[in-house]
C-alpha cells in the first residue's frame, strides 16, 4: 500500500538523520532499553487486565496527559536546548543503562529504574534539566508509568501507616454486615467471611484500594483536563474514594455468594475478567452521574448568586 511505502520511507529518513549525529547515536541507543523492557512491562500489564484489574487504565491515562501536556506545550519545547554539561550527564546515564541492563533483568523493577534513568539521559541530553522544570506534570506522570506494578507501590506505602490487614478486615465486617441485613447466615471472623457451608477470605486484592486510587486518579485527570480549581479537584479525588470503598461492600457480597452457593464456576467469573470490567464498567459510570449532578448544582449556585 502507498501510505506503507511513504511510512517506511519515511522511518528510514528519521533514522538515517539520527545515526549522522552524536545525540541521535546516543537516543537510539536508549530507545533500546525501552524496547528490551518492553515485552516484562507488557508481560505484567497484560495478565492483569485479562484478570480485570484496571491498573493499564491508569497507567494509559496518565501517558495520555502528559503526551496532551507536552503536545499543548510543543512550542516551549521546540525553544529548549541543552547545555554541555546536560548533554555529557544524558550521555553518561544512557551509556550506563545500557552497559547495566542485560545484568538487570532478573526483576521488573530494576528494568524499570533503568528505563527511568534512560529517559532522564536522553531528555537531558535533548532539552537540557530545565525541561524537568518546566514541565513537572508530564515528568511526573511519565515516571509513575515506567513501573507497571502501581499496585505494589500503593501496597508498601499503605502498609507503611495502616494496620496489618485492616482495611481487608474492615472491607469483611461491612460485607458481613450486609449480608446479615439481608438475610444470609454470614459470620465475621477476622478477613473471612463465614457460612455454614464455607467461608470466602478477603485478600489484599479485594480491599478496594487499587479501585479507589484508580477512581481517585480519573477524578484527578477529570480535574487536569478541565483545569478545576483545587478545591473542586480534592472533591473529585474524595467522592472517588468514597464511592470505591461503598460500591466494593455489594462486589464483596457478590463474589462472597457466588463462592459459596453458586459454585466455582460463578466464583471465577465474578472474580476474574469478565466479572472486574462489569464491576469497573458500572463504577466509572456511577462515578460519572455523581459528579455530572454536583457539577451541574454548582453551575446553578454560581448561576444563582
Amino acid at each position: 500500500m502507498l501510505w506503507r511505502r511513504k511510512l517506511s520511507s519515511r522511518l528510514c529518513s528519521l533514522l538515517q538523520q539520527a545515526i549522522e549525529s552524536n545525540q541521535g547515536r546516543f537516543s537510539l541507543l536508549g530507545l533500546s532499553v525501552g524496547l528490551l523492557y518492553l515485552p516484562a512491562w507488557l508481560g505484567y500489564l497484560v495478565p492483569q487486565a485479562l484478570k480485570g484489574k484496571i491498573g493499564w487504565f491508569l497507567i494509559a491515562s496518565m501517558l495520555f496527559l502528559a503526551g496532551l501536556e507536552l503536545w499543548k506545550k510543543r512550542n516551549v519545547l521546540a525553544q529548549l536546548e541543552s547545555a554541555e554539561e546536560d548533554r555529557m550527564l544524558g550521555y553518561l546515564l544512557i551509556s550506563s543503562s545500557v552497559i547495566l541492563f542485560p545484568f538487570c533483568r532478573f526483576a521488573v523493577w530494576p528494568q524499570a529504574l533503568l528505563w527511568l534513568l534512560t529517559l532522564v539521559g536522553i531528555v537531558s541530553s535533548l532539552w537540557g534539566i530545565s525541561f524537568f522544570r518546566l514541565f513537572i506534570m508530564p515528568t511526573f506522570f511519565i515516571s509513575l508509568t515506567v513501573y507497571p506494578r502501581i499496585g505494589v507501590i500503593s501496597r508498601f506505602i499503605w502498609e507503611l501507616f495502616i494496620p496489618y490487614e485492616g482495611l481487608e478486615k474492615a472491607m469483611a465486617w461491612a460485607a458481613t454486615l450486609a449480608m446479615q441485613g439481608i438475610g444470609f447466615p454470614a459470620v465475621n471472623r477476622g478477613i473471612f467471611i463465614t457460612f455454614p457451608e464455607g467461608a470466602v477470605e478477603v485478600g489484599w486484592g479485594c480491599n478496594g484500594l487499587d479501585m479507589a486510587i484508580t477512581l481517585a486518579a480519573a477524578g484527578l485527570f477529570m480535574g487536569i483536563l478541565y483545569k478545576q480549581p483545587r478545591n473542586q479537584m480534592i472533591a473529585l479525588i474524595s467522592i472517588a474514594v468514597i464511592i470505591a470503598f461503598v460500591a466494593n461492600i455489594p462486589r464483596l457480597m457478590l463474589v462472597t455468594i457466588a463462592s459459596v452457593y453458586w459454585g466455582p464456576e460463578w466464583f471465577r467469573f465474578w472474580h476474574g475478567f469478565w466479572g472486574g470490567q462489569i464491576f469497573s464498567g458500572v463504577l466509572f459510570t456511577l462515578y460519572y452521574y455523581v459528579v455530572g449532578g454536583l457539577s451541574k448544582r454548582e453551575a446553578a449556585k454560581v448561576k444563582n448568586t
